[in-house]
């Protein structure tokens, strides 16, 4: 089974079972001190939405692209926001076939980087998309024997705290900080990452459409 078909499959259960196990919460504590009222907000792997809703939860800009190559994910990613009266842009592709036509004042991504076969080159991208000044916030599984668990169904990876802060640093990004969850299971499966693009326009634009 693709990793397109097994999110699929577990569309109908995401939202419910993330909330459960105390996601939600964990990503406004994450978010909260980073949210920007104002700019472009593109939600990478957006799921059903959740942490895109967290970020608005806390504060952060309803200007919403979410993007995610599964079409059941993305159905109720659009039940999630039009219950919460928000009215985001919906794109249904993979992150190497997307080309936006602008570039984001914030981007967000969780739990997207350990299904991606090249991170390196992921990285890129995201710095690629990035406005200048912009900010990248991740949130990325890390070693722990939870992880096995999930990998059993998902094929996902996972990351040391020292290797995402070189794929940023690498992609051009400047780190900020990394985020330890403090409670439940998001305590012990994943890591919060926040990078900044430069305040000076370097970024490699190959990624993003030309007027």
């Amino acid at each position: 089974m693709t990793a397109t078909a097994t999110y699929n499959s577990a569309a109908s259960k995401w939202s419910a079972k993330l909330r459960s196990l105390g996601y939600d919460r964990a990503y406004r504590e994450f978010l909260h001190p980073h949210a920007r009222p104002r700019g472009p907000v593109l939600d990478i792997g957006t799921g059903s939405g959740l942490f895109a809703l967290a970020w608005v939860a806390v504060g952060g800009s309803c200007d919403l692209t979410l993007l995610d190559a599964s079409p059941r994910m993305l159905d109720e990613a659009a039940a999630e926001m039009g219950a919460a009266d928000l009215t985001c842009r919906v794109v249904l592709s993979d992150i190497d076939s997307f080309t936006p036509a602008e570039r984001f004042d914030t981007i967000l991504a969780a739990h997207v980087l350990e299904h991606c076969s090249d991170p390196q080159a992921t990285m890129r991208r995201f710095a690629g998309w990035l406005r200048p000044g912009g900010q990248l916030l991740l949130a990325v599984s890390r070693p722990h024997w939870c992880n096995v668990l999930i990998w059993l169904r998902f094929r996902h990876r996972w990351f040391a705290a020292d290797e995402i802060q070189r794929l940023g640093c690498q992609a051009g990004l400047q780190h900020l900080n990394t985020h330890r969850f403090v409670a439940g299971p998001p305590r012990h499966t994943s890591l919060g990452y926040v990078f900044v693009a430069s305040a000076t326009d370097g970024a490699d634009l190959s990624g993003v459409a030309q007027a």
